[in-house]
């Protein structure tokens, strides 16, 4: 009851607050370049950061200079921080959070972290040489006008229809309609929920989410194919991310045995406790070889040298997303944004 009522007084803040940006009540800020966001409607667990990546690369494929923001949830340390400029990663895991350094390692393009992105995208434009930005997270920051909207839809956002903090949303369904482009993540059952809402201009593309190869976290080297076997044989998975449930199917479907999987709250800080907890479980399972997510891995790699003592091997298991139906279409609209 509680719950609901308060899911309510949620829906009418939420509802004022984007009628005062539909009626031009509250001020937009404009950037120079073409901004890109890549959003969701429901409270994590969306894929959005993978999908940074995927339109990075489409970006970076056609010959333009993107530049990435976020705000870099859960970092120890607020304010204006740029995590590379392209070419040098210049923070750490305290100044950019978890997401925003494993982008910044993964892409060499400049990534900025700061809790307004509509301040740091202008401050961004200014200091770096780029044609575009994409905000990470982005489709809540309306103060920020976005040249190209992407929101990714998932079948847990469909069945917890629900606004926040009963349900999973963090604005009503009909939000989608802000929407210029929408991501179905994965076979959508419910997807008809919100299919009617949606008009001919909408572009609407298919994503599935894809494993790479796992590499050492200790060396960051692929191992060789034929210790891969003796790792899916007998492993440990080791997640502290909004779907852990998710990381284990994909490794299940993908031939890995998990003799156990340790799950931590979203975006956690691995401590020493968290880390013996993982050795002990090793030791007690008698399991020589742990798989965890990037976005863990930049913080676990902080204590390679205590699984090397225990002679605990970590790998990283990179996820990739992969736009399988629209992405023709998906190329065109992003390269119209510079015409």
């Amino acid at each position: 009851m509680i719950l609901t009522l308060l899911s309510k007084i949620y829906g009418i803040i939420i509802n004022a607050r984007n009628k005062r940006f539909d009626e031009g009540k509250k001020e937009i800020v404009h950037c120079s370049v073409p901004v890109i966001s890549v959003g969701n409607i429901s409270a994590g667990g969306t894929s959005k950061t993978p999908f940074v990546i995927e339109i990075e690369k489409i970006l970076l494929d056609s010959g333009h200079k993107p530049a990435i923001i976020g705000r870099g949830y859960k970092r120890k340390r607020k304010g204006y921080k740029v995590v590379s400029d392209g070419k040098n990663i210049l923070a750490d895991i305290d100044d950019a959070g978890d997401e925003m350094l494993m982008l910044a390692e993964k892409l060499k393009v400049p990534v900025v972290a700061h809790e307004s992105k509509s301040d740091t995208a202008l401050k961004a434009e200014k200091e770096f040489d780029i044609d575009s930005i994409i905000i990470d997270d982005g489709f809540q920051h309306r103060r920020l006008h976005r040249d190209l909207d992407i929101v990714l839809i998932d079948n847990e956002t469909l069945e917890n229809s629900l606004l926040l903090p009963k349900g999973k949303l963090r604005e009503p369904l009909d939000s989608i309609l802000r929407a210029d482009v929408i991501i179905k993540m994965g076979s959508l059952s419910n997807f008809a929920l919100i299919e009617g809402m949606l008009n001919n201009k909408k572009a609407i593309c298919d994503a599935e989410i894809r494993m790479s190869q796992p590499y050492e976290l200790s060396t960051g080297t692929v191992p060789n194919q034929d210790k891969i076997p003796g790792i899916k044989k007998a492993c440990i998975a080791v997640s502290g991310i909004a779907k852990p449930e998710r990381f284990r199917a994909t490794l299940i479907e993908n031939g890995y045995n998990i003799v156990e999987h340790l799950t931590f709250p979203d975006h956690n800080y691995y401590s020493k406790t968290d880390v013996v907890r993982i050795t002990k479980e090793c030791e007690r399972k008698n399991v020589n070889f742990v798989i965890t997510t990037e976005k863990d891995a930049v913080k676990l790699r902080n204590f390679r040298r205590n699984f090397d003592m225990q002679k605990i091997s970590v790998f990283v298991l990179p996820v990739e997303i992969r736009v399988s139906e629209g992405k023709e279409e998906l190329v065109k609209i992003i390269n119209n944004l510079f015409v």
